[in-house]
């Protein structure tokens, strides 16, 4: 469970310089959020160093449970960290939604798979694993959100078996929300050297068929106007005539 996580603390300040954008903030080493949901009148728009949210990241993840330390209020809030903006050149973070919740409130959040163990598949037959899914969606308590849904591999012994998502118990508290069918990961067979050669042969563009490309040699003696020059040039030149002798 992730409820100990919950005591994972970042402090924010309330943004009073409406001003600042995103640009400002990260050139001053900030970052820029909203909290909104439980017990919040109006959004509140706050500013964080961006290294103390990174290394809060870095422990729980999106979608997760931690506690906002807002100025000098006696008690933090127990929010999720709900959405990340990221630059779309870059990939830095700019923008964090917070949403306020009660510890003992049900909420549907996605949450990462794990994998763990080996497949046989994979270790003694040289098959490729495939992980299906980077995360799945759940119902529970605020308190009771895993940091991560654990799923042992070693149960992936052909190239037939498959891992779905009715084949995992969940944590206690904690309900699946996607269909029992859905695969999380499988294994599939080694390719063999033939076969890697025809998916070469199929990914490499046949440039003939490409409008205006001809293959070499081809229309070479067909050339437009090319072969008459030619043969212009190879007929003997007509004798003179008297007046050109004259001349």
């Amino acid at each position: 469970m992730i409820s100990a996580e919950s005591n994972i603390l970042l402090d924010v300040k309330k943004r009073e310089d409406k001003k600042l954008n995103s640009r400002k903030a990260l050139r001053e080493g900030l970052l820029l959020g909203v909290i909104y949901g439980k017990g919040i009148k109006e959004n509140l728009t706050v500013s964080f160093p961006k290294l103390s949210f990174m290394r809060v990241l870095d422990k729980t993840g999106e979608g997760t449970l931690i506690k906002l330390q807002v100025n000098d209020e006696k008690t933090p809030k127990d929010v999720l960290i709900q959405d990340i903006q990221y630059h779309t050149l870059t990939g830095d973070v700019i923008h964090v939604d917070f949403m306020a919740v009660s510890l003992e409130e049900e909420v549907e959040v996605e949450v990462p798979v794990e994998f763990v163990g080996a497949s046989p598949a994979v270790k003694d037959m040289g098959g490729i694993f495939v992980q299906n899914v980077e995360s799945v969606e759940v119902r529970c308590k605020a308190k009771d959100i895993p940091k991560a849904i654990t799923i042992d591999i070693s149960g992936l012994a052909t190239f037939d078996d498959m891992i779905h998502l009715g084949d995992i118990k969940p944590p206690a508290g904690v309900e699946f929300l996607d269909a029992a069918d859905l695969v999380l990961a499988m294994v599939d067979e080694p390719r063999s050297e033939k076969e890697m050669e025809e998916l070469e042969k199929e990914a490499a563009p046949d440039v003939t068929e490409v409008e205006g490309v001809k293959k070499e040699g081809e229309g070479e003696e067909a050339a437009p106007g090319e072969g008459e020059k030619a043969e212009t040039k190879e007929e003997p030149e007509e004798a003179p005539t008297g007046d050109q002798e004259a001349k």
